[in-house]
């Protein structure tokens, strides 16, 4: 009798398990890893400062200690760090740019950023592309 008990239980667990392992599946994005890049004050000095947009907002790289951001407007600061020759990461992936210098020392390029300002509900954020205007 005990053992029909147990064997009941077994099987009673293993159709729960056999239930459960197919149902529906949730996929869950992995974070992508960016790594740090040091990059020192005499370095960065060329790329600090306040950069004009097409779109008629700027883009503001600045440097707080050992550590690199940027901004656009009054939106949050998002840490950069390097990732190429004047090309810029935010670590939170929410922004990366890519700088180019001109030899009269003027700057082109290019910057994608995830718009922060508050919008409608139930919409999606939408991913931002502009040129530069001027520095």
């Amino acid at each position: 009798m005990k053992r029909l008990v147990a064997t009941g239980c077994l099987f009673a667990l293993a159709l729960t398990a056999f239930a459960q392992s197919t149902g529906q599946t949730v996929l869950v994005p992995a974070s992508k890893e960016v790594l740090r890049s040091y990059m020192s004050p005499d370095e960065f000095g060329k790329y600090k400062g306040a950069y004009d947009l097409s779109n008629g907002k700027t883009l503001y790289l600045i440097r707080k200690a050992t550590r690199m951001y940027a901004r656009v407007d009054e939106q949050g600061e998002h840490e950069i760090t390097r990732s190429g020759n004047g090309q810029f990461q935010a670590l939170d992936g929410k922004m990366w740019m890519e700088l180019v210098w001109a030899n009269d020392d003027s700057v082109s390029g290019s910057l994608n950023y995830i718009d922060e300002s508050p919008s409608v509900a139930g919409l999606e954020p939408k991913v931002i592309s502009i040129q530069f205007a001027s520095r």
